[in-house]
């Protein structure tokens, strides 16, 4: 069964390593839960700035392994892509925390990093033998941070997460 999960990062989202209460440049992870992992399947980025076009400038986003959930305060729930589907069984996205998840380490290398122009979006698939695979264990996730630059006044990130369970 495939599910979908949206997000909307904070606004002016800077580039400084996730520690303590803040997120800092930490804006999605999608947690499995105790019974069941999840296969990432397509991964949509793109960025808004308000009422203006947004500012050109390269960005990029990393995704790391989350190996405790942290204290998320905000959770969105996934929703099944076919209406007539089972509630899913991960636990969600988390969008924000009072403690952020914990990594190996929030500096690169990372799992996975893609850089594109503000001004453009990236679509990512991940089917077949190209596989983002999250085993099930509650305090596995995958993170998604801003790196690099520090995202312009006014923007943010926009983020569609589809998954497999």
């Amino acid at each position: 069964m495939r599910y979908v999960t949206t997000v909307e990062s904070a606004a002016a989202l800077n580039a400084t390593a996730p520690s303590g209460a803040t997120a800092n440049q930490l804006f999605a992870n999608l947690a499995a839960s105790a019974s069941a992992g999840y296969k990432l399947r397509r991964i949509t980025l793109g960025v808004r700035a308000g009422a203006s076009a947004p500012t050109s400038q390269q960005l990029t986003v990393a995704v790391v392994r989350t190996t405790a959930r942290g204290t998320a305060t905000t959770t969105n729930t996934p929703q099944a892509l076919d209406p007539n589907g089972p509630a899913p069984a991960i636990t969600g996205l988390d969008v924000a925390w009072s403690t952020v998840p914990t990594v190996a380490s929030w500096l690169a290398p990372y799992l996975i990093e893609w850089t594109f122009n503000s001004q453009s979006a990236a679509d990512l698939p991940y089917e077949l033998i190209e596989e983002l695979v999250v085993a099930k264990g509650a305090g596995n996730g995958l993170a998604f941070i801003n790196v690099g630059n520090q995202m312009p006044a006014n923007h943010l990130y926009t983020l569609t997460l589809e998954h497999e369970e």
